[in-house]
């Protein structure tokens, strides 16, 4: 790699490597319902909480520019993710913060301390770098400031923290050390000599050992961290420059990110580790450049970025194989994953922004700004704890994946329908076929949930053969299960299994689009109105097997707005047979209605999607218009008329019955 073509941190460190460069009863035929589509658009976000983004120059604070500072984003907002910036130290700093150049970032197992390294504090080759400690505990009245310096070897790049949360290791890349730094006192307490230049760090998950790249030796340093002291032996690679390396969730294998030579005419490599073995065992071709790498939760897949072309490799870690390589922007360096495993943050230093990858997918879900210049590594707390009372009206609403937008699932929660506590949840999916030649798919979802419950289990229905507004009455089929997880009020992840022999099995990320008013994460707060006690699910006792699921959002502006999903059937959908016979629409309102309980809404038909994947794209267009009318809280009519489409000349009115009890409060 050249030095004209590096970050200025990046150039650093490779130029010091040596580099150039309730119950079952519930789901009868009667109340099988089921989904629509989600066709609007709606922020970009995820379901992680924040993440720590060091950049290495160019902040400015108000009137002040910085050598650096640490960004904090807040992933779940749509816009303006920067809610803190920690400035870097100057002659004149009056308030804490961190040392010059930060590179390295990693956040304690509890996530209420963040430690930076600060390779800029070293101003030569015999000056010490320093670790900024961060208090990142929410709770804490000093959040988002530094609130110790610790003082290690000379330019230091990389910090580890032991999963035991004692120790974090630091790599010195000048004089061959990593610094040993005692968390309970944030003191370094040892240096241990690796007989190379270390760059990357990374411990197994029971905390005993660590591994560590030595960039200029092509080899692995290997640690027993619990004694701190170095194996005398190290683990040869056949590739050159290993900077990167992480340790999969098993502590099976370690994957290392062998940057090379950084040019064209060389394609990257990742070195697989048997950690019985402490040897390599396999190589994997992946594009140019590798250096930042990261495994998914479960290690089913390792993710590299590729410096130099500017992606980000996806491994499939069963077959040890890329399968897939994704642009992600300029000089890509640390990326950091989710610990739900949704979604990968990419730190762009050539383009001073993190791109944020949708792991269900595949695909580059947004670029945002990362609040300095040269964002180097970065760190994410932890949301895999994080949950919701599912027993809450607020979770009722609509909700979407963006990389796949035309598709999604209207959700209605049912609190307390089995007593204090306990509730019920129902979705109706609204999809595509497999292939985009399919036609629209629709399933529903059901579960008993409890207000203790983190996840809520779902049962997956099927229903096929029935006929638009007509009989005969549809049997729901069990085609899979799924879990729901709600984040916060406005993120959720959806995994699922099918068994009807498609083979389906994954996750996808959602966010919210429609409802929520009442939504907090210990329950709902306070008695829905303003129509939204009008939300749920509605169907016609005369055609059970179909029917709507119908959100009233009051936030909206001029609002209130009514969105929702009409799952039924072909007119002739009995003829026609399997899941072809399927069909949906949505129903979206545009103008405040004169009284919350009558709503003029287009009807929306979508084509062209294919299930979850976001290379389909879906076309949408308006094929009728409706009214809908809640004459009480749990009696409604529907009146249509279809324009277009395949239902062209179809009109008439629906009388419609709530499916299960209306929200406390409404008679």
């Amino acid at each position: 790699m050249s030095k004209a073509s590096s970050a200025s941190s990046l150039k650093m460190s490779l130029e010091s490597s040596g580099a150039n460069g309730s119950s079952g009863k519930f789901c009868d035929a009667r109340r099988f319902l089921a989904a629509l589509c989600l066709v609007a658009s709606a922020p970009i976000a995820s379901a992680a909480p924040f993440a720590y983004v060091a950049n290495y120059s160019g902040c400015t604070v108000g009137s002040s520019s910085y050598t650096g500072c640490v960004t904090v984003l807040d992933l779940a907002l749509p816009t303006s993710q920067v809610v803190a910036t920690i400035p870097a130290t100057t002659a004149t700093s009056t308030t804490p913060a961190t040392g010059t150049g930060p590179l390295g970032v990693a956040i304690n197992p509890a996530g209420t301390r963040v430690y930076v390294v600060n390779y800029g504090d070293s101003t030569d080759l015999k000056t010490a770098g320093t670790v900024s400690v961060i208090d990142s505990d929410p709770t804490s009245a000093t959040l988002n400031t530094v609130i110790a310096s610790i003082t290690v070897g000379v330019k230091p790049q990389i910090v580890a923290i032991n999963p035991n949360g004692a120790t974090a290791y630091v790599t010195n890349s000048v004089g061959n050390t990593v610094s040993v730094i005692d968390t309970a006192t944030n003191k370094e307490t040892a240096k241990l000599a690796v007989g190379g230049v270390p760059v990357g760090v990374a411990f197994t998950p029971d905390g005993k050992k660590a591994y560590v790249t030595l960039a200029d030796k092509s080899r692995v340093a290997v640690i027993d961290a619990t004694a701190n002291t170095v194996s005398s032996t190290t683990i040869a690679l056949t590739s050159n420059n290993p900077v990167g390396i992480v340790v999969n969730p098993a502590g099976t294998f370690a994957y290392v990110a062998n940057y090379g030579q950084g040019d064209y005419k060389q394609t990257g490599v990742v070195s697989v580790i048997d950690t019985a073995k402490d040897a390599e065992v396999a190589t994997i071709p992946v594009d140019v450049g590798p250096i930042g790498i990261a495994t998914s939760p479960d290690g089913s897949k390792v993710y590299v970025s590729n410096y130099v072309s500017g992606t980000v490799s996806v491994i499939d870690a069963a077959t040890n194989k890329a399968i897939a390589e994704l642009l992600v922007g300029t000089g890509p360096l640390g990326i950091s994953v989710d610990s739900n495993g949704t979604y990968a943050y990419v730190n762009n230093a050539g383009s001073a922004a993190v791109a944020v990858i949708d792991l269900a997918t595949n695909a580059l879900r947004a670029s945002w700004t990362s609040g300095g210049t040269g964002p180097n590594y970065s760190a994410i707390t932890s949301s895999a704890g994080l949950s919701v009372n599912l027993d809450q009206h607020g979770l009722t609403g609509s909700w979407y994946n963006a990389s796949v937008s035309g598709q999604g699932l209207v959700v209605e929660s049912s609190p307390d329908v089995g007593g204090a506590g306990h509730g019920r949840l129902f979705a109706g999916w609204f999809t595509y076929d497999t292939t985009a030649a399919g036609g629209q798919r629709w399933y529903s979802l059901q579960g008993d949930v409890s207000s203790t419950d983190k996840t809520a289990a779902l049962t997956i229905y099927a229903g096929v053969g029935g006929n638009f507004n007509a009989g005969p009455v549809v049997t729901p089929v069990v085609v899979g299960q799924a879990t729901l997880q709600f984040t916060d009020c406005a993120h959720g992840i959806l995994r699922y299994t099918f068994s009807d022999g498609s083979g389906r099995k994954g996750f996808i990320a959602l966010d919210r689009l429609t409802g929520g008013a009442t939504c907090t994460a210990s329950g709902d707060n306070g008695a829905v109105g303003g129509g939204d006690q009008y939300s749920g699910s509605w169907y016609n006792p005369g055609t059970s097997g179909q029917g709507l699921i119908l959100d009233v959002d009051r936030t909206k502006t001029p609002g209130p707005i009514l969105f929702g999903g009409w799952f039924t059937y072909a007119p002739n959908g009995q003829q026609t047979g399997g899941g072809a016979s399927q069909n949906w629409f949505t129903i979206q309102s545009s103008d405040a209605p004169a009284q919350v309980n009558a709503y003029s809404a287009a009807i929306v038909s979508g084509s062209g999607g294919a299930f979850l994947d976001p290379a389909s794209k879906v076309t949408t267009t308006t094929v009728g218009s409706a009214n809908v009318v809640f004459t009480s809280c749990t009696t409604a009519t529907l009146t249509y008329s279809f324009t277009a489409g395949a239902n062209q000349g179809l009109g008439g009115t629906q009388s419609l019955v709530r499916l299960g009890p209306p929200p406390a409060g409404c008679q």
